[in-house]
């Protein structure tokens, strides 16, 4: 039978960044330009799997990435990454050319679960399980779900972050969201803002979309500041949103209290230092793709697989940052 299970966050280290053995990193090009499935698979032993990131343009999905390589390695698997930058429609189409590769097992990190049904019904019909990364697809093809719950985890940061505005800031404060419409994201701003809901002095005044681009995030920000001239605390549910308020905040010479998600610390140690960054959720994206890889292995090899691998995030405050510079 399957359960759940907690795992504790692994600390992020220094580690290399995309190797080349053994893996192959493929955009939604690499498709167009027609190359073919038997020769891009691997005459290792082992099975293949193949990885459908969200974009490889943040972050976070390269540190999903790395985890996935590091168990690849360790496991004889050959893996194939695609990268659909974003973009919904190109992901499904990265899922079906994983499927007319004959792989033995897919990973993807949905950006619209409802999009991948299809996908995931031909992917059952082919024999070939899959795996999903942070947001949950109710299909009996999906053999785990891996990832942090996210609204569960961002209502409890929103309480910690409640705990602030009434300490600091008298109970009062009004708040600017910044976002991306992603399934992910949107369950992070519900759940922080259903914590804030207990303190009656607390506005959400206005939220940006930054669609996980710095370049866009930012604009945002810069557009909801300067229509809101009263925003003092920013909540950020992403990596591109968090940096995007905090260049924005900083550009207007603002005094707003930033807090928001997710593992790049080396560019929150700043704000974190000088007191504009109050706290974040660290993830460890690396523990999603790893523990993506070593599921669906152990499901090929007939062993039991829980229904969700997930951990704690760590909140990262300037009273602790030192630790993980």
């Amino acid at each position: 039978m399957k359960t759940d299970a907690l795992m504790t966050s692994p600390q992020p280290a220094l580690r290399r960044l995309f190797s080349q053995r053994r893996f192959r990193w493929l955009t939604i090009g690499a498709v167009a330009l027609g190359l073919s499935a038997p020769g891009l698979r691997a005459q290792d032993e082992g099975p293949t799997l193949c990885m459908v990131t969200f974009s490889l343009q943040v972050t976070y999905f390269q540190q999903t990435v790395v985890g996935a390589e590091r168990a690849a390695e360790e496991l004889g698997v050959d893996l194939i990454v695609f990268d659909p930058q974003a973009d919904a429609t190109r992901q499904v189409t990265l899922v079906e050319d994983c499927i007319a590769r004959q792989v033995d097992g897919i990973i993807v990190d949905p950006i619209e679960s409802g999009s991948l049904l299809g996908p995931i019904e031909q992917a059952e019909a082919a024999g070939i399980p899959m795996v999903t990364l942070d947001t949950p697809i109710d299909h009996p093809n999906i053999v785990t779900l891996i990832g942090v719950n996210q609204y569960e985890t961002s209502r409890e940061f929103g309480r910690y972050v409640a705990g602030y505005i009434a300490g600091a800031m008298g109970g009062e404060a009004r708040v600017g969201l910044m976002i991306a419409s992603s399934e992910v994201q949107l369950a992070r701003r519900d759940g922080f803002v259903e914590a804030l809901e207990s303190l009656p002095g607390v506005e959400i005044v206005a939220e940006g979309d930054g669609r996980n681009i710095l370049e866009r995030a930012t604009a945002e920000a810069e557009n909801m500041l300067t229509a809101n001239p009263d925003i003092d605390v920013i909540y950020a549910t992403g990596d591109p949103q968090l940096q995007g308020g905090l260049a924005a905040g900083l550009s207007q010479n603002r005094d707003i209290a930033f807090f928001g998600w997710d593992d790049i610390p080396a560019p929150f140690v700043p704000p974190l230092l000088d007191g504009r960054l109050v706290g974040f959720l660290m993830q460890s994206p690396d523990f999603n793709g790893e523990q993506g890889v070593r599921a669906l292995v152990d499901y090929l090899n007939g062993d039991p697989v829980p229904e969700r691998l997930s951990y704690i995030p760590t909140i990262v405050t300037p009273y602790n940052v030192e630790q993980y510079r």
